[in-house]
């Protein structure tokens, strides 16, 4: 029983995948590991060189024959992933044109930008693809007006851009401003072929999204060391990095799958992709078991007494008082008639 799992060691991805390196976590029994950028662990993943790897929404919806997602921590945001950005010359509706170019990672954020640029920006972007992140940024030099840049370079970049006198925009704080949904930027993929060859996959990928959520645990519980050694490796500061972290969502719950249909459905009609049919995941989710029923609900809110029944409430209360004093002293307790007012006498007698 094997399982080759693709790890990063991006620090946009550290609270997933450094637990694992650092041996905070066990791996399920017959798990190895291949640690590579996040655009070679696509491309080991579809070669089937991987059996499992963090993929990008795009790379999913284009390999639904051969992949199925898990139900396990991705990489997603609410408000903002500030690891996405928009780096520009100028303040965009300052200028005429925009030429922008596409980091290698940033395939997603090209995506993004095209979606909302027109309604959010007021423009029509020219995307280029470069080679590096490195060349993305070269390129404000005179070849693009713009460029986006993702992940740790983008991490990397924002504060050097800003020193510079550039416009630094995260493009993710625009698509949930217009759409008020969440986005994952990363999901994790199975090779269709390995659930099928492996006799135990079922119980292989369960317990390895055990270890990747206790992973993730790990991590917030013991934050401060996590930070101080990405600080020691990367050199950003561990403040922003706790900042950065702070932003970040790994469940994959039903408003991060609406917004991931969402961006589905709105690139497909801008014909930038064709959207999957479905979302297939690994190993299929079980029914939830009905939930208990609750107390039975009011049909009319209670109502405060008004002062005439509070009249007669005290008035119960006392005759029951009495007839409870009396029966305890072992006195009879005679019912009399109606009096004038048609209310009930008791008499006490011996």
């Amino acid at each position: 029983m094997t399982l080759r799992l693709g790890i990063t060691n991006d620090a946009d991805l550290a609270p997933l995948f450094f637990p694992i390196e650092a041996g905070w976590v066990s791996l399920p029994g017959g798990t190895t590991t291949k640690t590579l950028s996040l655009s070679d662990l696509e491309k080991n993943l579809l070669d089937g060189n991987l059996d499992i790897a963090p993929v990008s929404p795009l790379t999913y919806a284009a390999n639904t024959a051969s992949l199925l997602l898990l139900p396990t921590p991705v990489r997603a945001f609410d408000l903002a992933a500030d690891s996405i950005f928009l780096v520009s010359i100028k303040r965009l509706d300052q200028l005429e044109k925009v030429r922008v170019a596409i980091s290698p990672n940033s395939a997603m954020g090209e995506i993004i930008l095209k979606l909302i640029a027109p309604t959010y920006y007021g423009i029509a972007p020219d995307t280029r693809p470069v080679l590096t992140e490195a060349a993305a940024l070269d390129a404000l030099n005179g070849a693009s007006e713009a460029c986006v840049i993702s992940g740790e370079a983008a991490m990397r970049a924002a504060g050097w851009a800003k020193s510079k006198g550039y416009f630094v925009e995260d493009i993710t704080k625009a698509w949930w401003i217009m759409t008020g949904l969440p986005l994952p930027t990363y999901l994790f993929a199975v090779r269709k072929d390995w659930t099928k060859r492996e006799e135990n996959a079922t119980a292989q990928v369960r317990s390895l999204i055990v270890a990747l959520r206790e992973g993730l645990q790990h991590s917030q519980d013991q934050r401060p060391t996590l930070l101080s050694r990405l600080e020691a490796s990367t050199g950003l500061p561990a403040e922003a990095l706790d900042a950065h972290y702070r932003l970040q969502r790994h469940d994959l719950n039903e408003p991060i799958l609406r917004g991931l249909l969402e961006f589905y459905r709105r690139a497909e009609v801008a014909k930038l992709m064709k959207a999957p049919g479905d979302l297939d995941f690994f190993p299929a989710l079980a029914p939830l078991a009905a939930a208990p029923p609750g107390p039975p609900r009011r049909t009319q809110p209670e109502r405060a007494p008004n002062s005439s029944n509070n009249q007669k409430d005290q008035k119960d209360s006392k005759t029951n008082s009495r007839r409870a004093d009396a029966q305890a002293l072992g006195l009879r307790v005679i019912k009399g008639g109606k009096d004038k007012d048609d209310t009930e006498t008791e008499d006490d007698d011996e």
